[in-house]
């Protein structure tokens, strides 16, 4: 079994503070289940993003694959994140200004 999501929503919070010199909020929508965990803000950040974040093992139950649908359904761009290295893979794109509106209407994963 990986690592508890809390400390991955740790280690991303942390990544996003010192790496993109940015922020994160959780996300928390009363009444609205499967909401993403986080949205991560950052200068030339591209839109509305919103990240999911797992543990290694984790996976996606049918309710957030539902919500995470609509959301880039209206042009969000939703992640989710496997662990310190999908977080890793995340930052990455994020760092290198490649996140795009074509990820939006895909699954993207990052592990």
């Amino acid at each position: 079994m990986g690592k508890r999501e809390n400390i991955v929503e740790t280690y991303f919070d942390k990544q996003v503070e010192e790496v993109l010199n940015g922020i994160t909020r959780k996300w928390v929508c009363p009444g609205q289940d499967g909401a993403p965990d986080r949205i991560p803000i950052w200068a030339y950040c591209p839109g509305q993003v919103f990240v999911e974040v797992k543990t290694v093992d984790g996976s996606l139950s049918p309710v957030q694959e539902r919500e995470h649908t609509r959301l880039r359904e209206v042009g969000a761009l939703v992640f989710t994140v496997y662990g310190q290295s999908g977080v890793d893979a995340f930052i990455k794109l994020a760092d290198g200004c490649s996140l795009t509106a074509s990820h939006a209407f895909g699954v993207f994963e990052c592990r």
